[in-house]
């Protein structure tokens, strides 16, 4: 695991922390403080540790001054050596089963890996296998009464899910859709919804990104236990905003019954109105979906708010302030990095497309960044700062770049 990485987790580990203070969820900061300073952590990378109320109050100054990038170590701690399925880890354990019941252990394994709270090789995916068998911790869920809610303002939460979809052509092939939605808890209007061909934690970026970039940003986004709600990269994005992150438990589908019941209406309203066989591409469908969207579900009347979403939205936006993202902060949060080595030829692949590097940087590995939703927008970037931007090879382009031969014989000196 290298040492970016590292770094990472343990300053989300600090945001989970301080988290519910910033969301406004604490009653009384003090006393919230006190009571996490009376207990132990387990620190990704580090272990058990404890940390006093100071400590906890500086995070969120830290936070609150120069954001999440404050929260980040200031230089690598040891590693220290790898650890049994003693009690802290198996503490871990019994945490991850209870919150991902879901998930196999195969799965599970891996999220634990991903997430830093096992190093690879502590210990074998057949060894946590048995470990759970052993223990008895396969536990069934079981229902727990509920009473309906609904936030006050816009922006307060949105839940968000996603649906699998009919089956259409891509290209030559078929290929199922997946459809990635948000909505307003409030409003119950869409704040991003689309067909995607993959169901993965990327797609969902995506949807979330346009999301804020039209209706601002939200104080919390509710989703289930997923592996597309679950990345460290999506929780590392939503930390960089301040979004609190919310996940349901395991099997409580009732619990996003908002989102649930609008997948019913895109079933019955929209989907049975189309025939695959006629969608031209991913591209059409999403076209008619937003048609669909914007001239139909927006503006029929909803009986769970007695008002059409698009009306209570505009209703609500007259007394609810909306907190516009800058595009550059959009795009430092929803970062892609890659690392490559630049190839003598000053070129990296990308994808299996190939990007021109300053010559300054041949034989070095690199580490590149872009957008999540601007996959060209490439730059090197060193100590956190870019340093070059990196264009598509155009190799014709550079057969017409006139080269200085050796000459054979001499000049003549001006008289």
């Amino acid at each position: 695991m290298d040492d970016v990485k590292r770094r990472t987790d343990i300053a989300l580990f600090k945001y989970a922390l301080i988290a519910p203070v910033l969301q406004q969820q604490v009653d009384v900061q003090s006393a919230y403080f006190r009571d996490v300073a009376g207990k132990e952590h387990e620190v990704p990378h580090i272990g058990r540790r404890r940390f006093k109320a100071g400590t906890l109050k500086q995070w969120l100054k830290q936070y609150r001054g120069k954001g999440f990038d404050s929260l980040l170590p200031k230089q690598r701690e040891d590693k220290g050596s790898p650890r049994k399925i003693g009690p802290a880890t198996a503490e871990v354990i019994r945490t991850y089963v209870l919150r991902y019941s879901g998930l196999s252990s195969a799965a599970l394994f891996r999220l634990m890996i991903a997430e830093g709270e096992v190093r690879l090789g502590q210990f074998s995916e057949g060894t946590l296998r048995k470990y759970i068998s052993d223990q008895g911790l396969r536990t069934t869920a079981t229902p727990e009464p509920r009473k309906k809610f609904e936030h006050d303002q816009v922006n307060d939460l949105w839940i968000a899910d996603t649906m699998h979809g009919p089956t259409i052509r891509d290209g030559k092939k078929k290929h199922k859709v997946f459809l990635i939605s948000a909505i307003d808890d409030h409003s119950r209007v869409m704040t991003g919804a689309r067909f995607f061909f993959q169901e993965n934690s990327l797609c969902l970026e995506l949807i979330l990104k346009e999301a804020i970039r039209r209706f601002g940003l939200p104080q919390a986004v509710y989703c289930d236990n997923g592996s597309v709600f679950v990345s460290a990269h999506l929780q590392l994005a939503c930390a960089r905003l301040g979004i609190a992150l919310i996940h349901s438990r395991p099997f409580d589908s009732p619990s996003r019954g908002k989102i649930e019941r609008y997948h019913r209406t895109v079933r019955q309203k929209f989907l049975s109105l189309i025939d695959p066989d006629h969608i031209e591409d991913l591209d059409h469908l999403n076209d008619l979906f937003r048609r669909w969207l914007d001239q139909d579900y927006h503006r029929q009347f909803h009986h769970g708010i007695g008002e059409t979403p698009l009306d209570r939205m505009m209703n609500a936006l007259k007394t609810t302030a909306i907190k516009k993202v800058p595009e550059e902060e959009l795009d430092r949060a929803f970062m892609i990095t890659v690392h490559r080595v630049v190839k003598n030829d000053s070129t990296v692949s990308i994808s299996g497309v190939l990007y021109e590097c300053p010559t300054r940087f041949i034989g070095k590995k690199v580490e590149i960044r872009h957008p999540s939703d601007k996959p060209d927008a490439l730059s090197i970037y060193e100590e956190d700062r870019a340093v070059a931007a990196l264009r598509k090879l155009n190799a014709q382009e550079n057969a017409e770049v006139r080269h200085r031969g050796i000459r054979f014989t001499k000049e003549e000196e001006n008289p």
